[in-house]
């Protein structure tokens, strides 16, 4: 292995140098696929822009046969550092408990010489304990983001419940963090209320969305890329999991289909998670159930470049989420100019203003989505003041934003950083 020190190519001395850990999933990896979503958009977007403001940023992740280089500069300051842990190959994200040793070895041995890094950023409750031996070990501060929590995937009660293990590390990193990092004032409220978090140590920073990619295409020809010219189009994007509700959609999409005989659901997602090819079939069948099978399009995750041009086909994006922690799709999906109809649950609620940029749906019943749905595809007119909104509301949550929040939370915890004021 290359003797490796934190951002070595790096000209003039940087205001601060971040550890951030992301261990089961890389920036590097496609969103929406296995366990791939907007927690990859977040620590690449966020690290990219900590740069720009003169913050090193290094992203720990397990290697797990991506074929890239053990260390991938990604931008300036910026680095993915594949550890080894385990097989180089992808493991079942249940198996990797077992892993979390001998990640947090390869870890340290970046640190031999004292403390690398200024503060550590762990992501995900796997992170959690890898990011607790660091932060313990340089002697440096620790902030947690968890992107989704197990008490409150338990209450949605989709499936079985999130193993104990998983419960006691959050609590763990919650209890010792130095800051709990989270999308918004109800998770807050939740991580107080169900972890018994110290409200002092809470912060709130929202994610983001890049407008200058995120923004309405021509929708005919958005549609014939899709191959999909002169029909109606409903939109699904996420992971094929129960906790997205791609099965709410199909549904959905097939009481609303009896009434506009030109409307197609498209789903662009892939499987997750152990049992996710089982479901992903399930999902097949479901539409077949429904009489809607050649009328629901699947379609692999997208590369996120890409994915204007899918949102922009559409009519309607749903998200029927079962739980949200924050709800990245909507928010790229107002800020291409299209209303949304979701589910009220977690960030779904911050993102999406009912009768505003789109309509909130209380509970999972189809024929509830299916209403709203036709509401939008019958009155152009409402669809486009909705989609409209959705553009201003989007405009709200820039990454320029969201960096600028996470860097605040660090300036707290790491005394003199004056970051570097961002270029142009």
């Amino acid at each position: 292995m290359d003797t490796y020190s934190p951002a070595m190519s790096v000209m003039t001395e940087p205001a601060a140098r971040i550890a951030a850990i992301s261990l089961h999933t890389s920036p590097l990896d496609q969103p929406g696929a296995g366990d791939s979503g907007g927690m990859n958009v977040y620590v690449r977007s966020v690290a990219l822009g900590l740069a720009r403001r003169g913050v090193a940023v290094d992203v720990f992740t397990r290697c797990a046969g991506r074929g890239v280089p053990e260390v991938e500069e990604i931008g300036p300051l910026t680095r993915i550092v594949q550890v080894n842990a385990g097989p180089c190959a992808p493991v079942h994200k249940e198996d990797l408990v077992g892993l979390l040793p001998r990640f947090e070895d390869g870890i340290l041995s970046w640190g031999r010489e004292g403390a690398p890094y200024d503060l550590v950023h762990a992501h995900y409750w796997l992170s959690g304990e890898p990011g607790l031996e660091a932060a313990a070990r340089w002697g440096i501060p620790l902030v947690v983001s968890f992107h989704t929590l197990g008490e409150i995937k338990n209450l949605a009660l989709v499936g079985a419940e999130e193993p104990a293990e998983r419960l006691e590390a959050e609590r763990r990193s919650i209890a010792r963090a130095d800051r709990v990092l989270v999308p918004t004032s109800g998770e807050a409220e939740d991580v107080v209320r169900l972890y018994g978090a110290l409200p002092e140590r809470i912060r709130v920073v929202p994610p983001g969305v890049d407008t200058a990619a995120f923004f309405p295409r021509d929708r005919e020809e958005a549609r014939r890329r899709l191959g999909l010219g002169g029909r109606e189009v409903l939109l699904f994007v996420g992971r094929l999991q129960p906790l997205k509700g791609p099965d709410v959609a199909i549904r959905a999409a097939a009481e609303a289909m009896r009434t506009r005989p030109d409307a197609v659901l498209v789903v662009v997602g892939g499987p997750s998670g152990p049992d996710g090819l089982a479901y992903a079939r399930g999902l097949r069948d479901l539409a077949a159930a429904e009489g809607v099978a050649d009328r629901v399009v699947f379609l692999d995750p997208r590369p996120h470049d890409e994915l204007p041009w899918v949102y922009s086909a559409a009519d309607v994006l749903l998200m029927p989420s079962r739980s949200e922690s924050f709800g990245l799709a909507a928010l790229e999906a107002q800020a291409c100019g299209v209303p949304v109809v979701a589910a009220s649950v977690g960030g779904l609620r911050h993102v999406v203003e009912t009768g505003g940029t789109g309509y909130l749906v209380e509970g999972h019943d189809p024929e509830r989505y299916a209403e709203r749905i036709l509401r939008l595809v019958a009155d152009p007119a409402l669809a486009r003041r909705l989609g409209e909104a959705g553009r201003r509301r989007a405009a709200t949550f820039s990454w320029e934003a969201a960096t600028e929040g996470v860097l605040r939370v660090y300036g707290e915890l790491v005394p003199g950083v004056v970051p570097v004021p961002v270029a142009g």
